[in-house]
């Protein structure tokens, strides 16, 4: 696949990154460049061997894209946005059950919309910290829990009142249905974050006079970018019952 090809391009651009980024910063180190730190040393080594899996784990972009694919992938699995899609287009007539399916997660997403919305304004509020301020609020910690829900729950409601779902293996094969397309996006992201978090190790930015917030900005640019590089793969859902 050409999303494969392209990830694959990335993935080693990023692994050369990192070890060109280690010769340098063994180099620079000899010569006492600034304060960088060397990855080739012994203390190096043992810094990437104890991080090179934290530093994965840790990304922020690995939890909220995983959490965001399980919901979204249940609408796919549905057929829920093909419907929309035909419906906005008018490339074909949905069949009854379909219009049906389409206004019961229409619906469903709306009353859920409306009782987040309630208990945002409930007075003992339990979304705000415990400052009363959103900062570092549950509500804005699982806010992108609380948007997959939501989508999941629309895809779910389509899928079973189309018919396209039967059980809840159905509902856990759309969760992970996006998860298994995009497993080439997860590699690239691990190269990505080893890259990023050698980088910052090394103590280059500061030689670059480069600020947190520079190279944080780069940093998420880099582990979203590659979701955008997916290709078209069409995704087949059990025919509807007419």
């Amino acid at each position: 696949m050409k999303s494969d090809s392209w990830h694959g391009r990335i993935s080693l651009t990023f692994f050369l990154l990192t070890v060109v980024l280690a010769l340098f910063s063994w180099i620079a180190s000899v010569y006492g460049v600034g304060e960088v730190q060397s990855l080739l040393s012994a203390e190096g080594i043992r810094w990437m061997l104890g991080h090179v899996v934290e530093n994965y784990v840790h990304a922020p972009a690995l939890g909220i894209v995983l959490v965001l694919f399980m919901g979204m992938g249940i609408g796919i699995r549905a057929g829920l946005y093909g419907a929309l899609k035909r419906f906005c287009r008018k490339e074909k007539q949905l069949s009854r059950k379909e219009r049906r399916a389409l206004v019961a997660s229409v619906v469903t997403l709306a009353l859920y919309m409306v009782l987040v919305g309630v208990a945002l304004l409930l007075p003992w509020n339990f979304l705000y910290s415990v400052t009363g301020s959103w900062n570092h609020s549950p509500f804005a910690k699982g806010l992108v829990y609380i948007l997959s829900v939501g989508i999941g729950l629309s895809g779910m409601v389509y899928g079973y009142v189309s018919d396209v779902f039967r059980g809840w293996k159905d509902v856990v094969g759309g969760m992970s249905l996006l998860i298994s397309r995009s497993a080439s996006y997860f590699v690239t992201l691990f190269f990505v974050v080893q890259f990023f978090s050698s980088f910052i190790y090394t103590g280059f930015p500061a030689c670059f006079s480069m600020s947190e917030g520079v190279v944080d900005a780069l940093f998420q640019l880099f582990c979203y970018l590659p979701l955008f590089m997916f290709g078209g793969k069409r995704v087949h859902h059990t025919r509807v019952r007419k």
